[in-house]
């Protein structure tokens, strides 16, 4: 619906001296704040100043999204009756999102429009017990889901435990978002890692995100930006070595056999799928690697 999203920037609504370089900082979207990082009493501003600039036209690829105030609230009401007139932006973040219920109320405001609008693609977060226990009811809403997006710090602050790089405290609760999105054909998008400085530690916990089933992550700061693309791209050897298993599956099904071989492993139907994605998700970040030198990554 949206394509691959392997990084998701934050930017202050507020803060549109910053807006452009978010654009800049190579992540696939970039999301344009209401929520947290706008106090009360900017709220209103902040709705202008995105405005404002989504009148534009997009400077690079990246896709534009705004991220609302929870719609059960006030706020978030006010966020929506606002950008459901507003035209130059790809998709809706929809944070606190508890039921399905939410992002219904979204797509009815779009369809109360005179004359109505499709709903955007919709990318709620889910961040809280009651939201991990309910994420397949989500993800299956009678609207445009296009990505899950899971809140690693709402979520342990609720359960009262420390969030670690290791990450055991969050493996069942992202193994239900990685397989609520597989589900219905989102995007599973990891947390965001809070520590700016430590890039290292950022690393680990993406390809800890990446190792259960995630295809991205947000981040808060533009200096995250490349460190996540990098996991959640394919590799050289792994865009080389799912060529071969298509490439073998291919001969053998020509042949008129079901399974091949390829060095020492049986290659079946879901190996060739797993390795058809492989080969998109490399072909869609622009990473066609067809000079032998390149593989030796």
């Amino acid at each position: 619906m949206l394509g691959p999203i392997r990084s998701l920037l934050f930017v202050p609504g507020t803060r549109q001296d910053r807006f452009e370089k978010a654009m800049q900082a190579g992540a696939d979207a970039v999301a344009f704040d209401l929520e947290d990082a706008v106090e009360a009493a900017h709220k209103e501003r902040a709705r202008a100043l995105i405005a404002e600039f989504f009148a534009k036209p997009a400077s690079t690829a990246a896709l534009r999204l705004v991220r609302f105030n929870a719609v059960q609230t006030e706020l978030g009401a006010a966020d929506l009756a606002y950008f459901r007139d507003i035209e130059g932006y790809d998709g809706i973040l929809l944070p606190k999102v508890e039921t399905s219920g939410a992002l219904e109320t979204v797509a009815r405001a779009f369809a109360g429009r005179r004359p109505p609008r499709p709903t955007p693609p919709l990318l709620p977060l889910v961040e809280s017990p009651r939201a991990i226990l309910r994420v397949a009811d989500i993800a299956s809403a009678a609207a445009p889901v296009a990505a899950l997006l899971f809140g690693a710090e709402d979520l342990t602050a609720q359960l009262s435990v420390p969030r670690t790089v290791e990450g055991e405290e969050l493996l069942v609760a992202r193994g239900q978002v990685v397989l609520a999105a597989a589900a219905v054909g989102a995007e599973p998008i990891d947390a965001v890692f809070t520590n700016l400085d430590d890039l290292g530690a950022l690393r680990r916990d993406a390809d800890r995100a990446r190792a259960v089933g995630f295809r991205g992550k947000m981040a808060i700061h533009p200096r995250q930006v490349p460190v996540i693309n990098d996991v959640f791209t394919p590799s050289a050897v792994e865009v080389e070595r799912a060529r071969r298993v298509v490439e073998a599956f291919e001969r053998a099904r020509a042949a008129g056999e079901g399974v091949a071989r390829m060095d020492d492993q049986m290659v079946e139907l879901p190996v060739v799928e797993r390795a058809r994605r492989t080969l998109a998700l490399a072909a869609a970040v622009g990473r066609v690697l067809s000079d032998p030198a390149k593989r030796a990554e």
